[in-house]
């Protein structure tokens, strides 16, 4: 299937959950879902993954990160793009080995002045200085993480996969049933990060079958 995009003007709560629920995903202020992407020319299956909160329990990759960063200040909030964030969004950008977009902004809205989607921020700060932040689109039972970013000065700390770890634990406590990571890619490592997290209660969608499963029924 290639990729298939819905322009939105406004999203109800439930609709989300139920376009989540079939493989779809945030781009900008669109909403899209394909089978397969394309790297270096080479071409590539897209497997959708999602993490069922109701079973989730903060295991130990969580609870060694949530440690590691004590001694930070983590907020939630709803979303707002600051100068602090877009400064951050530069650092990161520099660090990263493919072609990010222009702005923090630009990757949120692209050309829309306005967010059709009920979306939060978690905020990390060491004293006053903003070294991380993550967006995440909530539905009315479902949750779907959008970007995390960080300073790379603290690139020690994990703190993109900590971000993504109080995502889920946010949502959880919200009582939402399923946290939505995006995809992952078989042969192209870079997406592997997202198996490490919440992996017990980690799922796959099959398309074929519109059905999801334990992702340790995902075969090599």
């Amino acid at each position: 299937m290639d990729l298939q995009l819905m322009e939105l003007f406004n999203i109800e709560p439930t609709k989300l959950d139920q376009l989540l629920a079939l493989g779809w995903f945030r781009m900008q202020q669109t909403i899209f879902t394909t089978d397969i992407l394309y790297f270096n020319g080479l071409e590539y299956n897209a497997v959708w993954l999602r993490v069922n909160l109701i079973n989730l329990k903060p295991d130990k990759k969580c609870k060694s990160l949530i440690l590691k960063n004590h001694e930070f200040k983590t907020e939630v909030t709803r979303a707002t793009i600051t100068w602090q964030h877009e400064i951050l969004y530069s650092q990161y950008k520099e660090s990263i080995v493919f072609e990010g977009a222009p702005s923090l902004r630009w990757l949120l809205f692209g050309n829309s002045t306005r967010d059709v989607f009920n979306t939060y921020a978690i905020n990390v700060y060491d004293g006053n200085k903003m070294i991380a932040t993550g967006f995440f689109d909530l539905g009315s039972k479902s949750a779907a993480g959008i970007v995390s970013i960080y300073d790379p000065l603290y690139k020690k700390y994990s703190l993109g996969k900590y971000i993504i770890c109080k995502k889920m634990l946010y949502c959880k406590q919200q009582n939402f049933k399923y946290f939505y990571p995006g995809y992952y890619v078989p042969g192209y490592p870079m997406f592997d990060y997202k198996l490490e997290l919440g992996t017990s209660s980690l799922e796959y969608f099959e398309t074929s079958k519109k059905e999801w499963f334990p992702i340790q029924r995902l075969s090599a």
